[in-house]
Protein backbone atom coordinates (compact mmCIF):
# COMPACT_ATOMS: atom_id res chain seq x y z
CA UNK A 1 0.00 0.00 0.00
CA UNK A 2 1.10 3.57 -0.63
CA UNK A 3 3.00 4.72 2.46
CA UNK A 4 2.03 8.41 2.08
CA UNK A 5 -0.92 9.77 4.01
CA UNK A 6 -4.24 8.70 2.49
CA UNK A 7 -6.80 11.50 2.10
CA UNK A 8 -10.40 10.47 2.82
CA UNK A 9 -13.77 12.15 2.22
CA UNK A 10 -16.80 11.07 4.27
CA UNK A 11 -20.29 11.16 2.72
CA UNK A 12 -23.28 10.56 5.00
CA UNK A 13 -26.40 12.50 5.97
CA UNK A 14 -26.13 11.67 9.69
CA UNK A 15 -23.86 13.85 11.80
CA UNK A 16 -23.34 11.11 14.39
CA UNK A 17 -22.12 8.71 11.70
CA UNK A 18 -19.77 11.33 10.28
CA UNK A 19 -18.39 12.08 13.73
CA UNK A 20 -17.90 8.38 14.47
CA UNK A 21 -16.09 7.76 11.17
CA UNK A 22 -13.86 10.78 11.70
CA UNK A 23 -12.93 9.61 15.21
CA UNK A 24 -12.32 6.08 13.94
CA UNK A 25 -10.03 7.21 11.13
CA UNK A 26 -8.14 9.50 13.50
CA UNK A 27 -6.96 6.39 15.39
CA UNK A 28 -5.16 5.00 12.33
CA UNK A 29 -1.77 6.32 11.33
CA UNK A 30 -1.47 7.28 7.68
CA UNK A 31 -5.14 8.18 7.23
CA UNK A 32 -6.66 11.65 7.37
CA UNK A 33 -10.17 12.99 6.81
CA UNK A 34 -10.07 15.98 4.45
CA UNK A 35 -13.78 16.72 4.30
CA UNK A 36 -17.40 15.72 4.90
CA UNK A 37 -20.44 15.83 2.63
CA UNK A 38 -24.12 15.03 3.09
CA UNK A 39 -25.44 14.84 -0.50
CA UNK A 40 -24.34 14.43 -4.10
CA UNK A 41 -23.50 18.01 -4.96
CA UNK A 42 -21.63 18.68 -1.73
CA UNK A 43 -19.68 15.44 -2.27
CA UNK A 44 -18.61 16.48 -5.77
CA UNK A 45 -17.73 19.97 -4.53
CA UNK A 46 -15.64 18.49 -1.71
CA UNK A 47 -13.77 16.16 -4.08
CA UNK A 48 -12.94 19.11 -6.31
CA UNK A 49 -11.82 21.20 -3.34
CA UNK A 50 -9.92 18.69 -1.19
CA UNK A 51 -8.72 16.04 -3.70
CA UNK A 52 -9.35 12.90 -1.59
CA UNK A 53 -8.01 9.56 -2.75
CA UNK A 54 -10.81 7.59 -1.05
CA UNK A 55 -14.48 8.41 -0.53
CA UNK A 56 -16.46 6.51 2.11
CA UNK A 57 -19.97 6.70 0.67
CA UNK A 58 -23.18 5.85 2.48
CA UNK A 59 -25.37 3.92 0.04
CA UNK A 60 -28.70 5.08 1.46
CA UNK A 61 -28.93 8.86 1.26
CA UNK A 62 -32.12 10.93 0.98
CA UNK A 63 -32.88 12.07 -2.54
CA UNK A 64 -29.98 11.01 -4.73
CA UNK A 65 -28.64 7.62 -3.61
CA UNK A 66 -25.02 6.89 -2.86
CA UNK A 67 -24.92 4.73 -5.99
CA UNK A 68 -26.13 7.60 -8.18
CA UNK A 69 -23.68 9.98 -6.54
CA UNK A 70 -20.88 7.50 -7.22
CA UNK A 71 -21.71 7.44 -10.95
CA UNK A 72 -21.63 11.24 -11.14
CA UNK A 73 -18.52 11.56 -9.03
CA UNK A 74 -16.48 8.99 -10.95
CA UNK A 75 -17.52 10.50 -14.27
CA UNK A 76 -15.70 13.67 -13.20
CA UNK A 77 -12.98 12.17 -10.98
CA UNK A 78 -12.24 8.64 -12.28
CA UNK A 79 -9.10 8.13 -10.16
CA UNK A 80 -10.99 8.43 -6.85
CA UNK A 81 -11.67 5.17 -5.00
CA UNK A 82 -15.23 4.96 -3.68
CA UNK A 83 -16.03 2.53 -0.86
CA UNK A 84 -19.74 1.97 -0.31
CA UNK A 85 -20.87 1.74 3.32
CA UNK A 86 -24.18 -0.04 3.75
CA UNK A 87 -26.34 -1.90 6.22
CA UNK A 88 -27.92 -3.74 3.29
CA UNK A 89 -26.29 -6.92 1.89
CA UNK A 90 -28.90 -7.23 -0.89
CA UNK A 91 -27.06 -8.55 -3.96
CA UNK A 92 -29.03 -6.40 -6.41
CA UNK A 93 -27.82 -3.31 -4.56
CA UNK A 94 -24.28 -4.65 -4.32
CA UNK A 95 -24.08 -5.25 -8.06
CA UNK A 96 -25.66 -1.91 -8.85
CA UNK A 97 -22.96 -0.28 -6.73
CA UNK A 98 -20.21 -2.29 -8.43
CA UNK A 99 -21.55 -1.38 -11.85
CA UNK A 100 -21.55 2.26 -10.78
CA UNK A 101 -17.83 1.92 -10.12
CA UNK A 102 -17.33 1.43 -6.38
CA UNK A 103 -14.00 -0.16 -5.45
CA UNK A 104 -15.31 -1.59 -2.19
CA UNK A 105 -18.53 -2.54 -0.42
CA UNK A 106 -18.44 -2.69 3.38
CA UNK A 107 -21.32 -3.67 5.64
CA UNK A 108 -21.87 -1.39 8.61
CA UNK A 109 -22.49 -4.35 10.93
CA UNK A 110 -18.81 -5.26 10.71
CA UNK A 111 -16.11 -3.81 12.95
CA UNK A 112 -13.76 -0.88 12.35
CA UNK A 113 -11.00 -3.12 11.00
CA UNK A 114 -13.25 -3.89 8.03
CA UNK A 115 -13.08 -0.25 6.99
CA UNK A 116 -9.29 -0.19 7.32
CA UNK A 117 -8.96 -3.40 5.28
CA UNK A 118 -11.14 -1.92 2.56
CA UNK A 119 -9.08 1.28 2.40
CA UNK A 120 -5.84 -0.70 2.16
CA UNK A 121 -7.25 -2.95 -0.57
CA UNK A 122 -8.59 -0.19 -2.81
CA UNK A 123 -5.34 1.76 -2.47
CA UNK A 124 -3.62 -1.39 -3.75
CA UNK A 125 -6.04 -1.31 -6.72
CA UNK A 126 -7.88 -4.37 -5.44
CA UNK A 127 -11.62 -4.73 -5.06
CA UNK A 128 -12.77 -5.16 -1.45
CA UNK A 129 -16.06 -6.82 -0.46
CA UNK A 130 -17.19 -7.64 3.07
CA UNK A 131 -17.03 -11.43 3.52
CA UNK A 132 -20.83 -11.77 3.67
CA UNK A 133 -21.19 -9.85 0.41
CA UNK A 134 -18.44 -11.79 -1.37
CA UNK A 135 -19.92 -15.08 -0.20
CA UNK A 136 -23.35 -14.12 -1.50
CA UNK A 137 -21.99 -13.19 -4.92
CA UNK A 138 -20.01 -16.40 -5.22
CA UNK A 139 -22.99 -18.55 -4.17
CA UNK A 140 -25.13 -16.93 -6.83
CA UNK A 141 -22.37 -17.45 -9.35
CA UNK A 142 -22.11 -21.14 -8.44
CA UNK A 143 -25.89 -21.61 -8.75
CA UNK A 144 -26.01 -20.21 -12.27
CA UNK A 145 -26.77 -23.14 -14.62
CA UNK A 146 -24.04 -23.59 -17.20
CA UNK A 147 -22.48 -20.30 -16.14
CA UNK A 148 -19.30 -21.55 -14.57
CA UNK A 149 -17.18 -21.67 -17.69
CA UNK A 150 -17.97 -18.70 -19.87
CA UNK A 151 -19.37 -15.20 -19.84
CA UNK A 152 -21.85 -13.53 -22.18
CA UNK A 153 -19.15 -12.92 -24.79
CA UNK A 154 -18.47 -16.66 -25.06
CA UNK A 155 -15.01 -16.55 -23.48
CA UNK A 156 -14.28 -20.01 -22.11
CA UNK A 157 -12.52 -20.23 -18.75
CA UNK A 158 -10.33 -23.15 -17.70
CA UNK A 159 -10.82 -24.77 -14.30
CA UNK A 160 -7.75 -22.89 -13.07
CA UNK A 161 -9.08 -19.56 -14.31
CA UNK A 162 -12.47 -20.40 -12.80
CA UNK A 163 -10.87 -21.00 -9.41
CA UNK A 164 -8.90 -17.77 -9.63
CA UNK A 165 -11.99 -15.78 -10.56
CA UNK A 166 -13.85 -17.15 -7.53
CA UNK A 167 -11.02 -16.24 -5.18
CA UNK A 168 -10.74 -12.75 -6.63
CA UNK A 169 -14.52 -12.28 -6.27
CA UNK A 170 -14.19 -13.29 -2.61
CA UNK A 171 -11.62 -10.55 -2.10
CA UNK A 172 -8.78 -12.97 -1.34
CA UNK A 173 -5.32 -11.40 -1.51
CA UNK A 174 -2.53 -12.76 -3.72
CA UNK A 175 -0.60 -14.46 -0.92
CA UNK A 176 -3.71 -16.34 0.22
CA UNK A 177 -4.62 -17.23 -3.36
CA UNK A 178 -1.15 -18.72 -3.75
CA UNK A 179 -1.68 -20.89 -0.69
CA UNK A 180 -5.04 -22.18 -1.89
CA UNK A 181 -3.91 -22.79 -5.47
CA UNK A 182 -0.43 -24.12 -4.56
CA UNK A 183 1.26 -21.31 -6.45
CA UNK A 184 3.97 -18.79 -5.67
CA UNK A 185 2.98 -15.15 -5.40
CA UNK A 186 4.74 -14.51 -8.71
CA UNK A 187 2.74 -17.28 -10.38
CA UNK A 188 -0.50 -15.84 -9.03
CA UNK A 189 0.36 -12.50 -10.62
CA UNK A 190 1.04 -14.29 -13.91
CA UNK A 191 -2.31 -16.11 -13.78
CA UNK A 192 -4.15 -12.89 -12.98
CA UNK A 193 -2.40 -11.04 -15.80
CA UNK A 194 -3.30 -13.76 -18.30
CA UNK A 195 -6.91 -13.83 -17.16
CA UNK A 196 -7.18 -10.04 -17.37
CA UNK A 197 -5.74 -10.11 -20.89
CA UNK A 198 -8.11 -12.88 -21.90
CA UNK A 199 -11.12 -10.94 -20.62
CA UNK A 200 -9.87 -7.54 -21.78
CA UNK A 201 -9.55 -6.12 -18.26
CA UNK A 202 -6.81 -3.73 -17.18
CA UNK A 203 -7.18 -4.18 -13.41
CA UNK A 204 -8.44 -6.65 -10.82
CA UNK A 205 -11.46 -4.43 -10.29
CA UNK A 206 -12.13 -4.68 -14.02
CA UNK A 207 -11.87 -8.46 -13.81
CA UNK A 208 -14.64 -8.70 -11.20
CA UNK A 209 -16.78 -6.12 -12.97
CA UNK A 210 -16.44 -8.12 -16.16
CA UNK A 211 -17.82 -11.18 -14.38
CA UNK A 212 -20.80 -9.15 -13.14
CA UNK A 213 -21.41 -7.34 -16.44
CA UNK A 214 -21.32 -10.53 -18.48
CA UNK A 215 -23.62 -12.40 -16.11
CA UNK A 216 -20.99 -14.76 -14.71
CA UNK A 217 -22.06 -13.56 -11.26
CA UNK A 218 -25.78 -12.86 -11.04
CA UNK A 219 -28.28 -11.94 -8.35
Amino acid sequence: MNTTEIRILLVDDHQLILRGLRQLIATKAGLTVVGEAFDGQSAINQVAASAPQVVLMDVHLPGESGVDITRRLLAQFPSVKVIALSGDPDLDLVMEALQAGVAGYVLKVNGPEEVFKAIQAVMDNDLYLSPEVASGLVKNFMKRPGGRKSGGTGVVLTDREQQLLQLVAEGVRNTEIGGQMALTAKSVETYRARLMKKLGCATTIGLVRYAIREGIIQA
